[in-house]
């Protein structure tokens, strides 16, 4: 079974991506969870794998979509940020846990 990440958003930085996501949004964010909930049940089903949520916040999706060849502010980047997002901090574990094997002479 694989692993997805989906991006979760803090209920105090709703409005701001509001303002920014391209991808119109639910007016509350009440809605906005209910909407993530199915989307997490319904892509674990279908695809058969473990979907985890990563907060992103206003910032670090900005930074993300700044460094696209082609700026994309929709709720699939913001997706995308969260896998990104994983995928550098899993990276910066293993290059700790390989230097400290090194250093230990394991």
């Amino acid at each position: 079974m694989g692993i997805e990440y989906m991006a979760a958003i803090a209920r105090d930085d709703y409005d701001i991506f509001k303002m920014i996501i391209t991808t119109e949004l639910p007016a509350k964010y009440a809605i906005w969870l209910q909407a993530r909930r199915q989307r997490k049940t319904r892509i674990s089903r279908e695809r058969r794998v473990t979907v985890h949520e990563v907060v992103i916040s206003p910032n670090e999706f900005g930074n993300y979509c700044k460094g696209l060849s082609a700026p994309d502010f929709s709720v699939e980047s913001l997706d995308q940020c969260a896998g990104a997002k994983m995928l550098a901090l899993l990276s910066a574990v293993l290059r700790r846990v390989s230097d400290e094997s090194r250093a230990s002479g394991i």
